[in-house]
């Protein structure tokens, strides 16, 4: 179970940190101010930490390994338009 868990962690973890290093990159190549980046950051954060609890419900009834992989497909489906924006508004 453990090496599971991890891998979840795994997932978050560099996401943010890259996310927070590339930071003034996506700045000056989306032409987006210094209060949307932090409004990403942040927004992005705030998500995963909010659900995170709430999740362990339905992980409790409908099995963790399930909703482990419904969250990596839910995550990866989120993450890849967002790295294909070619502005940071819609």
């Amino acid at each position: 179970m453990l090496p599971v868990v991890l891998s979840a962690i795994f997932v978050q973890l560099p996401d943010v940190t890259v996310t927070q290093l590339a930071a003034s990159a996506l700045q000056a190549g989306l032409g987006a101010g210094p209060g949307a980046v932090q409004l990403v950051l942040a927004g992005y954060t705030l998500t995963y930490e909010c659900l995170l609890i709430p999740a362990a419900r339905p992980g409790d009834r409908h099995g963790c390994r399930r909703l482990l992989v419904a969250g990596t497909v839910v995550f990866t489906a989120g993450s890849v338009p967002g790295a294909f924006a070619p502005t940071p508004r819609r």
